[in-house]
């Protein structure tokens, strides 16, 4: 599959991504990792910041390094629609999703980041009939890192073939220094795959796609293995996607 979104804008080297950078893209959005700084191979992440106010700054700066690196994935999608054919999920954010509640002042804290990821998906995914985005509160230390997640999710309109996009996605993330491998994608069908960083800061995205939607799960803080989040990208798709 042809590249469909361009690389990530890479953060300073102070290691706080520039915000704006924008997983994902429809039909399959995968996210590619910034160049340098936090969250990268190797990368060392910041001090912890001093007051509330840095604090905030810092988390909107992680969910920009992780949105670009997420929308990567979107690239898929040009290449891969190819057949038409009838609807068969649609794509909703829900009050919860996969157990977790939905934050809707975070979402507005990120309205930014989120809007600049799904005006990509829009732009550079062809035949794109909507995207959906949303944040949700993972709260249990028993299925990770505490901290926002963030959906990322598109519809569309045709039909494409789930393994180009994985293909695609492993391509991105692996030419951008992660690993990547398929897992489950559950009783939903289609195909999953996880990128992750597999030195320094522990960093995941993962991702499913089938005939006709592609979603992704982008945690904004660090330590985050590939089964972890590929659990929580089930459960959070059950509720999110809906089949016709």
């Amino acid at each position: 599959m042809s590249d469909q979104f361009p690389p990530p804008a890479q953060p300073p080297h102070d290691g706080t991504p520039a915000a704006g950078a924008t997983p994902g893209g429809a039909g399959g959005t995968t996210p590619p990792p910034p160049t340098e700084g936090y969250g990268t191979p190797g990368g060392a992440p910041p001090p912890p910041p001093p007051e509330k106010k840095s604090r905030k700054k810092l988390v909107i700066g992680i969910v920009a390094a992780v949105v670009a690196l997420a929308l990567v994935a979107g690239a898929a999608v040009v290449a891969v629609v190819a057949l038409t054919g009838p609807d068969e999920h649609t794509l909703t954010i829900t009050d919860t999703a996969g157990g977790m509640k939905r934050d809707s002042a975070k979402e507005a804290e990120l309205k930014e980041q989120l809007t600049a990821a799904e005006e990509q998906f829009k732009t550079q995914a062809k035949r794109v009939s909507y995207v959906r985005s949303g944040v949700y509160d993972q709260d249990d230390t028993k299925r990770g890192p505490k901290g926002a997640l963030v959906f990322l999710g598109a519809k569309i309109d045709g039909q494409q073939d789930p393994a180009k996009f994985v293909s695609s996605f492993r391509k991105q993330a692996e030419t951008n220094g992660f690993k990547t491998e398929k897992v489950s994608a559950g009783e939903g069908g289609g195909q999953a795959v996880c990128a992750y960083q597999g030195t320094g800061q522990k960093i995941a995205i993962c991702a499913w796609a089938t005939n006709d939607t592609m979603g992704e799960l982008v945690p904004t803080v660090a330590g985050y293995d590939s089964k972890q989040l590929a659990s929580l990208l089930l459960d959070v798709r059950e509720d999110v996607e809906k089949q016709d």
